[in-house]
């Protein structure tokens, strides 16, 4: 269904029984912890979880978490259709991915009047402690207030505006540290078109932007293709922004609070440590890392605003839902382009946080077809940028099924045959793998580091396929025939 903005968007999942409101909660890891809770072994639907009353804070100073983490809250968001048998897996990966067809961007649209200026700090007011930033984790060196956030920043050169999703940690009252994973775009502009020419660089977080731009803000899209016009090309209509005073940057208008400020070069702060949605403290471990530092100069927001928040923590945690699906249907969509045949069906398992773990369905055409498959999809970024494991199994093994997945690898394989490594493949310091040794030889800015990555052929070999062995479960003809014949003594059981 079509929604205006965040609010709407949660007027809607309420509807759908999907907005659970809890009251009087601690901002100091209770939220996260709950969060936690919820989706790791709640029941499903998992709801967005609206937490208020939040003890020293105004009533009516909210935080979020879960926001596009169920089928329908992915397809509500995406505008992707949801009508009947719409919200099964393979029917929203097939969607997404002739939502990513359409190639006709729609671009924003400037406004005067943007909500979010309903109320502005500047000057000596600006404080970001009045907002109820969490703890998340118990090891966390401090406070964040950017996870669920869209960073925007813009090239001095070309004027090329990005957004990306990056952590943002709650310095003091008027200091923000920033946090980008090497290989980023907002990184790349920061380090060699500001930092490298010794300039400072406006930049600006928002918080509580519309879900459709959280989506694209945090997804790998091509450089240079703008996320406000990406993100109205998912929505149909053009996203409504306006103009930073302090910035001048193109400023999300509907958003729940906004930041402005700059990075100076040299600026920097201790950031971290922060738990990541691989399930560890990766960046440096346990010990902080200097990061720039945002020197806020004004903050817009809008009465009773909701500070969104994304909880990162072993999976399946609230993110690891949607990674799964945005990196299934940029990995299937980049294999089509590039002409792989064959392909049947596809998932990055929530069990691999949607980016550490490729499996995918095919019907073999020709000796070695599964190898060119797992080839060609170990080196595509698809979002996550990890894709160390990639397994081909055959089109009768459903991908999202790890018991079946994993049936296939020990049955079908022979270990010295079937897994093929590849060396010196890029990754991050995101990635787990990479030793702290390591990490700390680079220096922001010169982050490089490389890993293997592994290629499971758990296919019936191709040149044994006429011969193979018959598998031991019903056919899908008389599965049909017994669910017909004996509906009524099944109720209550499938």
């Amino acid at each position: 269904m079509a929604y205006k903005d965040l609010r709407d968007f949660l007027r809607a999942a309420a509807e759908y029984g999907e907005l659970k409101e809890i009251p009087g909660v601690d901002w100091n890891l209770d939220m996260s912890s709950i969060s936690d809770l919820v989706y790791r072994e709640g029941r499903d639907p998992k709801p967005v979880l609206l937490f208020d009353d939040i003890p020293g804070y105004p009533q009516g100073f909210r935080c979020l978490f879960g926001l596009i983490s169920s089928p329908r809250r992915i397809a509500m968001a995406l505008s992707l259709p949801e009508g009947e048998g719409q919200l099964e897996r393979k029917a929203i990966l097939r969607n997404i991915r002739e939502k990513l067809k359409v190639t006709s961007l729609v671009p924003p649209r400037f406004v005067t009047a943007p909500p979010v200026t309903e109320n502005v700090m500047t000057g000596d007011q600006v404080d970001v402690l009045k907002f109820p930033a969490p703890l998340f984790h118990e090891l966390d060196g401090g406070r964040y207030i950017g996870t669920g956030c869209t960073v925007i920043n813009k090239d001095p050169d070309t004027g090329y505006v990005n957004l990306g999703t990056y952590r943002v940690m709650v310095v003091d009252h008027n200091r923000l540290a920033l946090h980008i994973l090497e290989g980023k775009h907002g990184g790349m502009l920061m380090q060699e078109k500001y930092f490298g020419r010794n300039k400072v660089m406006p930049v600006a977080v928002a918080i509580g932007v519309d879900p459709a731009l959280w989506f694209t803000s945090s997804r790998k899209i091509p450089w240079q293709t703008g996320e406000y016009e990406y993100a109205g090309r998912i929505k149909g209509e053009p996203l409504d922004v306006f103009e930073g005073p302090f910035t001048g940057l193109p400023l999300p208008a509907t958003a729940e609070i906004v930041i402005e400020g700059e990075c100076h070069p040299g600026d920097l702060a201790d950031e971290g440590p922060f738990g990541e949605g691989c399930g560890y403290y990766v960046n440096m471990g346990l010990e902080q890392v200097l990061e720039p530092v945002i020197r806020v100069k004004a903050i817009h927001y809008r009465s009773k605003p909701i500070l969104t928040c994304s909880n990162p923590a072993v999976p399946p945690s609230e993110a690891s839902l949607l990674q799964s699906y945005s990196s299934a249907a940029l990995l299937w969509e980049t294999l089509d382009a590039i002409g792989v045949p064959g392909i049947k069906d596809l998932w990055c398992p929530e069990v691999g946080h949607g980016c550490m773990l490729n499996v995918i369905s095919i019907q073999q055409k020709y000796a070695g077809h599964a190898t060119e498959v797992g080839s060609f999809a170990s080196h595509i970024h698809n979002g996550g940028g990890l894709g160390k494991y990639t397994i081909i199994v055959d089109d009768d093994i459903d991908p999202s099924d790890m018991n079946q997945v994993i049936w296939a690898v020990e049955s079908r394989t022979d270990p010295i045959r079937s897994i093929q490594f590849i060396e010196r493949c890029h990754t991050t310091s995101r990635d787990p793998i990479v030793s702290m040794e390591e990490k700390r030889r680079r220096t922001v800015g010169q982050r490089s580091h490389v890993i293997s990555r592994c290629i499971i052929d758990a296919c019936q070999p191709f040149e044994q396929k006429p011969e193979w062995y018959p598998v031991v479960r019903s056919s899908p003809e008389q599965r049909a025939k017994v669910l017909q014949k004996y509906e009524s003594g099944l109720k209550g059981l499938l």
